[in-house]
């Protein structure tokens, strides 16, 4: 097995804490954010992840979730419920359509202002007078390619903050979103918010915010900080 991600990217430590959750031996092959060519020759398309299973090749984080329950099933990371088990799978559309845009958006906007930062995070194998240069062409595409921009960025503080209420409101203090053991929205839940750690001041001390963050460390663990814990990215 293969998995195709950008460490730090949130999609894809969704699918490699599944992955680890499962004991399933894999390969981890890191892909630059600039350079996209090695998913487009295996999935026909540049996003990741992309995890590759023999003959099979799954795109997307909640089809490699579906997958690996399906063809892993243990431990278990569905209810056995039925009904539950339909909860489970709304919750994670939830989390990924209410926060996977907003929440990219609300770090990458910290990070355009800081190309210094970019260039180091992008292109860290590259000479520093290099990597800063490369840092501020990072910024000018990605704020092109997300629409970053002030007036958005208030506006996804705003929707964000709203949707961390729904969250903690709706875990009301459990420790599961769904019944009383690990699931797979769980872990997207967590990791779909996890980036929340790095946008701004505002958001980090909203109090429903921080509760929600709290909960998500405890759900991924090691995974929750992936800039710290990074695998260095080919250039």
């Amino acid at each position: 097995m293969r998995l195709y991600q950008i460490p730090f990217s949130h999609n894809c430590v969704k699918a490699r804490h599944v992955l680890d959750l499962k004991g399933i031996v894999y390969e981890a092959v890191n892909i630059n954010p600039a350079l996209r060519g090695d998913v487009k020759r295996v999935s026909g398309q540049e996003l990741v992840p992309v995890l590759v299973d023999g003959e099979v090749t799954v795109s997307g984080s909640t089809p490699i979730l579906l997958y690996l329950e399906q063809h892993h099933p243990d431990p278990p990371l569905l209810p056995d419920d039925s009904r539950q088990r339909a909860e489970c799978v709304v919750l994670m559309d939830w989390a990924d359509g209410t926060f996977m845009a907003r929440v990219r958006r609300l770090a990458y906007f910290r990070g355009v202002s800081t190309p210094s930062r970019l260039g180091e995070l992008f292109f860290p194998a590259m000479p520093p007078p290099a990597r800063a240069v490369a840092g501020r062409i990072a910024a000018r595409i990605l704020r092109w390619r997300f629409g970053i921009s002030a007036e958005r960025n208030r506006s996804d503080e705003e929707a964000v903050r709203a949707a961390a209420r729904t969250a903690v409101d709706r875990l009301a203090g459990a420790a599961h979103l769904v019944g009383d053991r690990l699931s797979l929205a769980d872990v997207t839940l967590a990791a779909m918010t996890a980036p929340l750690q790095y946008a701004g001041v505002v958001v980090r001390e909203d109090p429903y915010v921080q509760t929600l963050l709290a909960w998500g460390s405890r759900v991924l663990g090691d995974d929750f900080s992936p800039l710290e814990a990074r695998a260095a990215l080919p250039v």
